[in-house]
């Protein structure tokens, strides 16, 4: 990634970074609108999709680095901050001969190759970055009831909600377990409270992005992503997939078994997994690890399950896992239970084997990690001609205004239209869709099969159309602000370093 240009994918988070900064620069935060969005109509896109990976962006763009590579920036760090976190995850299991093993195992896992160098999936790939520090956070919480540890949680658990809200919600029930296990017996009374508190504090630090997606989902088709091609039927695994397959691809995923893009576990994941369970389970050795090392085969193997056919009842049963649209999304909760397992390893052979141990991962995984299509290309090939066509016209029904009929199939035009003039008034029709925020001096109404902004104007008189936050944007806005600065206040005051 360190060489000039950016490598194809199917996702466009360097057309949202570019979208990102646009709203930045307009000093708009949090940003909302991505004006080039909707075939240029523009779309709301960031009323609903979590911002945090583009704020990341954003500072690389300030100190001087193109879009591109701004974006490549955000991709290397999501690699190199989850073997950090893993690492300190594992070690605190395993020690440090089991925290290099286990962090490299989370880093080299074919299903991370997938989401970046095939994928391109910048929100999912900075939740491998997130998990390891909400595990690390909870499990010293669980130990010690310390207020920094609880700070760090409710940070990296908002951080993630604010990433990529579908790794969120298929983490949380496992979160539940972990705390139910880990606490077993002890005392609960102590800790009781501070975990009432705990979703409260998430849900209103992350009010800005959460208020809007509630109260105001419904005005756009994001409803719409889990029919079609989105729906969870079509994409499970099959066994041959998971655990035999040796397929790499940069197509798709598509219905039934012939998906043209990998769907592995990784061979040694699952293999390492197998052999520490046996060890836990006959060697005394590993006796003080003997529940963890279950508690995290079991949870590797639910989240393998959930990724297969079988588990359809389960998906059945609870309608909101349908917005994960593709069940081996688990992959990637899979590899970070296998990957903190697989540093049990180094509690099982001996320290010389280890090397070999992670030689064996790299010659069997690091041949995944390059790209399919290299573009050797600038911004400015990025963001012009057929390359910027594609990109305004992706995702159209993701965060389509409702307000609108149908959906655009031309580019939006350029200049607003008259669409009748009398001797009071124009009625003028602008190329921007309808949505609830935008304001002018006139009355602002929907019109057309698009939806689009229109406003009789009174002769002589000229308007400026302004895109605002709603008052629900407003008071998520206000919840966020307050109780981050008491957050803060309260790490300065309570929590010692």
């Amino acid at each position: 990634m360190l060489r000039p240009g950016i490598f194809t994918m199917h996702d466009f988070h360097v057309f949202r970074q570019y979208e990102f900064d646009k709203c930045i620069t307009a000093k708009t935060f949090p940003c909302r609108w991505a004006v080039d969005s909707g075939m240029g109509y523009g779309e709301p896109l960031f009323n609903f999709y979590g911002q945090f990976p583009y704020w990341v962006g954003q500072i690389f763009h300030w100190a001087g680095w193109q879009i591109i590579d701004a974006t490549k920036a955000n991709f290397i760090l999501t690699l190199t901050f989850s073997a950090v976190g893993m690492f300190f995850l594992a070690r605190r299991f395993w020690g440090n001969r089991g925290g290099v093993v286990s962090a490299l195992f989370y880093v080299y896992a074919p299903y991370r190759a997938v989401d970046i160098w095939v994928r391109g999936a910048l929100s999912e790939a900075y939740a491998f970055v997130f998990l390891p520090v909400i595990f690390l956070s909870l499990d010293t919480f669980l130990e010690s009831r310390s207020r920094k540890s609880f700070f760090w949680l409710v940070l990296s658990l908002t951080g993630l909600l604010i990433t990529h809200n579908l790794s969120f919600l298929m983490m949380v029930p496992f979160l539940g377990v972990w705390i139910i296990v880990r606490l077993g017996k002890s005392p609960w009374r102590g800790v009781v409270a501070w975990f009432v508190s705990l979703p409260l504090l998430v849900f209103l630090l992350s009010g800005f992005y959460l208020l809007p997606l509630i109260f105001e989902s419904y005005l756009v088709t994001v409803n719409q992503v889990t029919q079609d091609y989105y729906n969870y039927r079509l994409h499970f695994t099959t066994l041959y997939q998971l655990f035999i397959s040796s397929f790499w691809g940069y197509g798709g995923s598509t219905w039934g078994s012939n998906d043209t893009m990998s769907l592995s576990v990784g061979y040694l994941h699952w293999i390492v997994g197998l052999v520490v369970l046996f060890a836990a389970l006959v060697f005394k050795k590993l006796i003080n690890n003997k529940s963890l090392i279950i508690l995290l085969a079991l949870m590797g193997l639910t989240a393998i399950f959930l990724t297969h056919g079988k588990s359809e009842g389960i998906w059945k049963l609870l309608p909101p896992l349908a917005y994960i649209q593709f069940p081996w999304r688990f992959l990637g909760l899979a590899t970070f239970f296998l990957s903190l397992l697989s540093g049990a390893m180094a509690l099982v052979i001996s320290k010389k084997l280890i090397p070999l141990l992670l030689l064996l991962l790299l010659l069997l995984n690091s041949g995944f990690f390059h790209p399919d299509i290299w573009r050797s290309i600038s911004d400015a090939q990025q963001f012009s001609g057929s390359l910027w066509d594609e990109e305004r016209s992706s995702a159209l029904r993701d965060f389509w205004p409702k307000s609108a009929p149908q959906l655009p199939t031309d580019f939006a035009f350029l200049e607003p239209k008259i669409l009748l003039a009398t001797t009071e008034y124009l009625k003028v029709q602008y190329p921007v869709v309808f949505f609830p925020g935008w304001t002018s001096q006139v009355d602002l109404f929907p019109s057309g099969s698009l939806g689009l902004i229109t406003a009789r104007i009174p002769l002589g008189t000229q308007i400026d159309l302004k895109f605002i936050d709603t008052p629900v944007r407003v008071i998520g806005n206000w919840i966020s602000l307050l109780t981050f600065m008491t957050l803060l206040i309260w790490k300065i005051k309570y929590v010692k370093n």
